[in-house]
């Protein structure tokens, strides 16, 4: 047998004299050291709960929805204007606030509180609501001039297909995700085959009237006299030229109910932000198809995807076909040719042809 030499037996002795010294002080160390410092140092739940959305569902009745399970005490909730006593309850992620009082359709409350989760992660908020409007009518949009002149400017119309009221009833360029301008339309009754017209460029002269009664009573630019016209005073109300969305929706807070994507460009157009040219529209866009409010082809939502508007003018409009067909997609709409806008009026099917 091969014997080791002196040096070798040294090198092994002393190393496994290390090892040794090495084991005994952790299995001690393990041994000594309290619980109590392994319960503080593990992992726990530090995330207060995030707002995911709210609405009103009633008169009185408002829903905050959470990311997570919460739990709610009354006295830490209360409504400006007051509603007075307020009935809090949870429904796992959901708040549902019950108020003695009542809240007018389409006027402002805010809603403060304080959440926690089981954890006793906090979160407070201030959030905004809308009287919930029962009687909002089925509406669409049905016309819009995005190329406006000084003559004939920017405008949106709407197609009122039941009778209803309109308060509450918001337009947005953009979608809620990604909102560039919004109007809330005041409360006002509507007819089936009524047009409403919203002027977003108006002069600012009294002429202007919100006509929330008397249709004839507004004056002003291209107010129309078989419609009902309404003015955006929110500054700078022009929609995009030929690549642009718009929406509407049942409320501020409220689920989308009709949305227009229009654009003049191709998926070869650019090979950024999927087509369409900006980040902040490739945004609205891909909002407004989530929201359910707009029908693609594929996985992805293309430029193609959109109503095609080359050759809008502030005479040319891009129009829903006049049967008011919605299926939610760029089959629906239409640029009209030289003069063939027909604001107030029932839309033409004559098609631009350049």
């Amino acid at each position: 047998m091969k014997t080791l030499s002196r040096a070798p037996r040294v090198a092994l002795l002393n190393a496994a004299r290390t090892a040794s010294c090495v084991l005994v002080p952790a299995a001690l160390l393990s041994a000594c050291l309290p619980q109590v410092v392994s319960e503080a140092l593990s992992p726990r739940d530090l995330r207060p709960p995030s707002v995911q959305r709210w609405d009103a569902e009633g008169p009185g009745e408002f829903v905050v929805d959470f990311d997570e399970v919460v739990e709610v005490s009354p006295g830490d909730f209360a409504s400006d204007p007051d509603l007075g006593a307020l009935g809090v309850a949870s429904e796992g992620t959901r708040v549902r606030i019950s108020a003695a009082g009542t809240l007018a359709a389409g006027t402002s409350l805010s809603l403060e509180g304080t959440v926690r989760d089981p954890s006793g992660n906090s979160t407070s908020f201030v959030l905004p609501f809308w009287g919930h409007n029962p009687d909002l009518p089925r509406i669409l949009l049905n016309e819009v001039l995005t190329q406006g002149a000084s003559t004939h400017p920017d405008l949106v119309e709407l197609a009122v297909m039941e009778s209803g009221n309109l308060a509450g009833l918001t337009f947005r360029v953009g979608c809620a995700a990604a909102q560039v301008l919004l109007y809330v339309f005041p409360p006002c009754e509507v007819s089936a085959g009524e047009f409403v017209v919203l002027h977003l460029k108006p002069l600012g002269i009294p002429e202007e009237r919100d006509e929330t009664g008397d249709p004839t009573a507004s004056g002003g630019l291209d107010a129309y006299p078989y419609a009902r016209d309404f003015w955006y005073r929110g500054g700078d109300g022009s929609l995009p030229g030929e690549n642009g969305c718009m929406t509407l929706y049942r409320s501020p807070t409220g689920p989308i109910r009709d949305a227009l994507i229009y654009s003049a460009r191709t998926s070869a157009s650019d090979t950024k932000y999927g087509g369409f040219g900006t980040q902040a529209l490739w945004d609205q866009v891909r909002g407004v198809v989530s929201e359910g409010g707009w029908k693609i082809a594929g996985a992805e939502i293309r430029p193609e995807d959109a109503a095609r508007s080359e050759g809008t003018t502030s005479t040319r409009t891009l129009c829903r076909s006049s049967d008011s067909r919605d299926t939610d997609s760029a089959s629906d709409w239409h640029v009209v040719p030289t003069k063939g806008a027909s604001v107030g009026k029932p839309n033409s099917d004559a098609v631009y042809v350049p």
